[in-house]
């Protein structure tokens, strides 16, 4: 089982690259569009230089980066602001060596029991609640004041790509809970997360964002962790792990060249969203692509 589970992993990263460009901005949505461009040009070696280069009106305010066990690799936030369309954004990246955390980490790939930690207390994966506390000790609480202080009346959008979506999840909450932006002016926007914490986190982070744009990696790339619960029933959370918002699947036919989609599920778990198979791989794997399949981006390199 664990080997099977493993080896569609594996499968994942490897077929990441016949995803086009075309369909990673086949959006319905404009704001997810420009989230999307904006997290790519984070990812860069030089997000300070690439960011306004490539986004005109948007410039860097922070970059906290830290390395640790939890994720195998480092992780990365950058905070950027563009003062003409009045926005703040907060990206968040997975582990930068997503071949170590395959093989380094393939006990959390394999788990049947995930430890947790409280985040806002709420319960989330351990690995993932660590790199968020990682981050933020960093240098992001600090970002985090500085971007309040001075544009505390812009919305605010956060984002993450595979892993990276759980603290993403996690800042949206903070920020709700610490009493700095408010429901109406956070969105979460969040490319591949796994499932980040218990169904109370979930709801939590439903309330405290509005989950703009969530996509989900289909079942043959595991869902994790694999076990979840059985029911959706906010009045009674279990102690079991819950995708946060609802779902979009693209797909697009590796065998026919054909795209199809978006599908839109209500809920994180409805089966729509969750389900694929090796021959069509949702265009939510390009960014994935983009960003760990080969190296990091240039400013002229897309």
């Amino acid at each position: 089982m664990w080997l099977s589970r493993l080896t569609a992993w594996l499968l994942l990263v490897s077929f990441q690259h016949w995803v086009t460009a075309q369909d990673q901005n086949s959006f319905s949505d404009a704001t997810s569009k420009q989230v999307w461009t904006l997290a790519y040009w984070t990812t860069s070696a030089t997000p300070q230089t690439c960011v306004p280069k490539m986004n005109p009106g948007w410039y860097v305010l922070s970059v906290v980066q830290t390395t640790g066990a939890a994720i195998y690799g480092q992780a990365l936030a950058v905070v950027s602001v563009s003062e003409t369309q009045k926005m703040v954004h907060v990206h968040f990246r997975g582990p930068d060596a997503i071949t170590t955390f395959i093989f380094s980490g393939y006990t959390y790939l394999l788990k049947s029991v995930y430890e947790t930690v409280q985040i806002e207390g709420y319960d989330v994966v351990a690995e993932h609640g660590q790199t968020f506390t990682a981050l933020w000790q960093a240098g992001l609480r600090k970002a985090m004041s500085d971007a309040w202080d001075e544009y505390c009346d812009f919305p605010i959008l956060i984002s993450g790509h595979s892993v990276g979506g759980c603290p993403a999840q996690m800042l949206a909450l903070k920020m709700k809970r610490s009493g700095m932006w408010d429901y109406s002016k956070i969105s979460l926007y969040s490319y591949s997360a796994p499932r980040c914490g218990y169904q109370a986190f979930a709801y939590a982070v439903n309330q405290a964002a509005q989950t703009r744009y969530q996509i989900r990696l289909p079942d043959y790339a595991i869902q994790l962790p694999a076990v979840t619960c059985t029911t959706d029933n906010p009045a009674a959370p279990q102690q079991c792990f819950w995708h946060a918002g609802y779902g979009i699947q693209y797909a697009k036919s590796f065998l026919w060249g054909t795209y199809s989609g978006p599908t839109r599920c209500a809920t994180g778990e409805q089966a729509a969203c969750l389900a694929g198979s090796i021959l069509n791989i949702g265009n939510q794997n390009g960014f994935y692509s983009l960003t760990y399949g080969f190296a990091p981006p240039t400013c002229y390199q897309f």
